[in-house]
């Protein structure tokens, strides 16, 4: 590692050449210890602040007298009396010491160590150490190599002046800086790889493998993809389709997890107070559409549309356009750019733009901006100007010549489209009395970096192009734009798109698939023989329908692994009429012969979206996060992350902050039952990464990095704590990605297909778990694992009594 000269270095050096210079042995207390000595050292010479530190922090019963902080606890010092003095093993002129050697025959040393390390690992404090004021060891405190921590070794000064002599590897390992980037581990015992051992997809030669599908699944798929999305989309139906399944947003399902507090503060919730939240104004509710959304569109600034992926930001402008204003976009001219399936592949957005404008132009309106006639009404005040100019006398004299010069200042007009087509806009509105209308939509579905260049064009447009612009923006990109300065001139007006009821849009939309099926709503065009499929789909989705409205626990699970993100809860639908996990022949039958139909299980719908396409479980691939997975040797790992969620849902239900916790709050509570920073860091990665939380500004946390100001759970996070973890059919399909430490247990846990043999292996996943939990002799805030272990063992005995009949 490179030695990172901070600007202060110098400054701390000489700061601790004064100390030096100062101090003489007087037999001082420990307090005075610390005011005179151990204070100066860390906050004048070691960089520390005094905000960065918690003196005589409590916990459990103890009072640690230095708890540093970086921003997570990360440092324990505890400080002796000055006469208390470490004996260090004569003819040793190294700074690394064991820790044994240190303590042979040094009770005192020995003791203090001892103190240091528990409280480490008691406040999950990685690093610790001790020191008399003139001495200070400092150790490793907790390890999850296999190695006791009082088994490795220690940085010993063993005076003042060994510190300065020896002082970049003091400030390297010591420092604010140095401890930041945890230079005492690598310098101690290297990078720390956890060796955990493997999990049993790791054995498995086909993991992930592909669940294959037979024909009549497949012809199921294909055709409910086209009746339940693609048809949806066609320009014949499209208007009968918003008006039957078009859902208004702001209602909160029954279903949900969420608290109402979740869904009023939505996007509000996103913006800090270091970033002024902008003035948010729902652009429809139960009314209908916000009067202020189309009175916006006298101003020069583009209309922002701010919502989360998937909530249904295209479909609402759909309805815009073709129910709730159509006379404002028929008398408009509306130029419509999908900036999500079309410009992919486009290196240059604003090319991308103005080509696409001039195609639909021509297309959509006849409007050929380079035809000859309307070139010269474009610039009919330019000719008239360049008639009466240098070339005026070739007008009566040379009319030939004086045309051909006329075709050349057109030419030049034309030879930059971007110019050219802002002259043309302008003169389409001023001669044909029309309003402009440009919709830039679906840049979230693109990259950040897409979506500010996006941002920029659309205000470029609105100002100078005599256009309305509406454009799509993820809030949390609208967050960054105005820290960053894309928005900074803008004023901090957005209309905001919340999600709709999931379930009534799942009613709408499988009601709207049944007329498709049944030939209510006629399909044009339709292909051979896809009446048979459609008579096949129609079964299957009247026993879905049905089953949505009598098992709640279907509806719960939809509701609240989507999270409001429509998008997401129409392909869990759809994934399940052509999943090779799915008996779909079977359901079709029993709906057609059976006068009770058939109620799909929540078993059966799981399976498919936990395991999706795959034949194993993969948490790469599926919107389920694997709850007990570990990064290390600490079995207590296994329920750190239903432990984070539980303590951010439970802190957070009495926030008057949209039910956002400080993350520091979350750091202290985990830090408290023993979890180290990195541990946690990883587990809010993990967290965010599978949406199971969410943070200010929806931020990313990314390893090594300070973390987001506040956090949240979400209702996918709250499903896998409150229902999830106890399902057998979640059990099942996850412990195959979960290393197993009891190497007795681990020999249980084999690849398994029949149903008696899986039930004993979630049942011994189950007891290893209870016993691991056990040791950690606590009361969870927010998860308790004997709960979720209890309904567990409750369903397994239940599948194995239906299974044994």
């Amino acid at each position: 590692m490179g030695i990172n000269m901070f600007p202060d270095y110098d400054e701390c050096r000489r700061n601790l050449e004064n100390l030096i210079a100062w101090y003489k042995p007087a037999h001082r207390n420990e307090a005075t210890t610390r005011f005179q000595i151990i204070d100066s050292l860390f906050f004048e010479c070691l960089g520390w602040s005094k905000d960065d530190v918690v003196m005589e922090e409590y916990h459990n019963g103890q009072y640690a007298d230095y708890s540093f902080n970086a921003p997570r606890r990360i440092l324990i010092v505890e400080a002796k009396k000055e006469d208390l003095y470490f004996e260090i093993p004569a003819g040793k002129f190294k700074l690394e010491h064991s820790i044994s050697s240190l303590s042979r025959d040094n009770a005192n040393l020995k003791a203090a160590i001892s103190q240091a390390a528990a409280y480490c690992q008691e406040r999950g404090a990685p690093f610790g150490a001790v020191s008399n004021g003139y001495q200070l060891v400092a150790f490793i405190a907790v390890r999850n190599d296999g190695i006791a921590p009082l088994d490795g070794k220690a940085l010993v000064f063993s005076s003042l002046e060994e510190m300065l002599e020896n002082f970049l590897d003091l400030w390297q390992s010591l420092s604010k800086a140095g401890i930041e980037e945890k230079n005492i581990q690598a310098r101690l015992i290297g990078n720390l790889q956890a060796q955990i051992p493997r999990k049993l997809s790791e054995t498995i030669a086909t993991y992930p493998g592909i669940k294959g599908r037979n024909v009549f699944q497949t012809d199921l798929q294909t055709v409910s993809d086209l009746v339940i999305e693609d048809l949806t989309r066609s320009e014949t139906l499209e208007k009968t389709f918003l008006e039957e399944c078009y859902c208004k947003t702001g209602a909160l399902s029954q279903h949900s997890l969420a608290s109402k507090t979740i869904l009023e503060t939505r996007y509000a919730a996103l913006f800090d107070s270091n970033t002024p939240s902008p003035v948010l104004v729902q652009a429809v509710d139960r009314q209908g559409i916000s009067p202020e959304l189309l009175a916006e569109s006298i101003s020069r600034r583009p209309i922002l549309l701010i919502g989360s992926v998937g909530v249904g930001k295209t479909t609402f402008i759909r309805n815009l356009m073709k129910v709730e204003a159509p006379s404002v976009f028929e008398k408009a001219i509306t130029l419509y750019i999908d900036l999500g399936s079309k410009a992919t592949l486009s290196a240059d957005l604003k090319s991308f733009v103005i080509e696409e404008v001039i195609e639909q132009l021509r297309d959509n309106y006849e409007i050929d901006i380079e035809e000859r006639n309307f070139v010269r009404g474009v610039y009919h005040s330019d000719l008239q100007r360049f008639r009466k100019g240098i070339y005026s006398d070739l007008y009566e004299s040379d009319q030939q010549r004086f045309k051909e010069k006329e075709i050349e200042l057109l030419e030049r007009k034309i030879t930059t489209p971007e110019e050219h087509l802002k002259q043309s806009l302008k003169h389409i509105a001023n001669a044909r009395q029309k309003q402009l209308i440009m919709i830039l939509d679906n840049s979230d579905q693109r990259d950040e970096y897409i979506q500010q260049q996006v941002f920029l064009i659309s205000q470029e447009i609105a100002e100078h192009w005599s256009t309305t612009v509406f454009v799509t923006l993820r809030p949390e990109t609208f967050h960054r734009s105005q820290q960053i300065g894309t928005l900074s001139g803008y004023h901090p007006k957005a209309f905001s798109v919340s999600p709709p009821r999931v379930d009534l849009v799942l009613e709408k939309r499988l009601s709207f698939a049944l007329k498709l099926t049944r030939g209510e709503i006629p399909i044009q065009s339709l292909p051979e023989g896809m009446g048979v499929r459609l008579s096949s789909l129609e079964s299957v989705i009247c026993s879905f329908l049905k089953s949505l409205k009598i098992n709640r626990e279907l509806s719960e699970c939809i509701d609240n692994i989507s999270g409001g993100n429509i998008r997401l809860a129409l392909n869990l639908v759809r994934g399940i009429f052509g999943s090779g996990h799915v008996d779909t022949r079977k359901i079709v039958e029993i709906q057609r012969d059976e006068e009770r139909g058939y109620t799909v299980a929540l078993h059966e719908f799981l399976r498919a979206v936990i395991v999706g396409d795959n034949f194993y479980y993969d948490s790469s691939r599926s919107p389920i996060a694997n709850l007990f997975d570990i990064s290390s040797n600490d079995p207590r790992e296994h329920f750190l992350l239903p432990l984070l969620i539980g303590a951010i849902h439970s802190l957070g239900s009495s926030s008057s902050n949209g039910e956002f916790v400080e993350t520091s709050v979350i750091y202290e509570h985990l830090q408290g039952t023993g979890f180290t920073a990195d541990q946690i860091d990883e587990a809010l990665i993990v967290s965010t990464r599978k949406k199971m939380i969410e943070t200010a500004a929806r931020l990313i946390p990314q390893p090594g990095q300070i973390m987001p100001h506040t956090l949240r759970v979400t209702t996918l996070g709250l499903y896998h704590i409150t229902r999830l973890c106890s399902l057998f059919e979640y059990v099942d399909a996850v412990v195959i990605d979960t290393p197993i430490l009891d190497s007795e247990v681990r020999e249980l846990i084999s690849d398994v297909q029949a149903i008696d043999l899986r039930l004993d292996r979630a049942e011994s996943f189950r007891g290893y778990l209870d016993l691991q939990w056990s040791k950690m002799n606590m009361q969870g805030l927010g998860f308790d694992w004997r709960n979720a272990s209890g309904k567990l063992k409750t369903e397994i005995d239940r599948i194995r009594n239906v299974n044994s009949r």
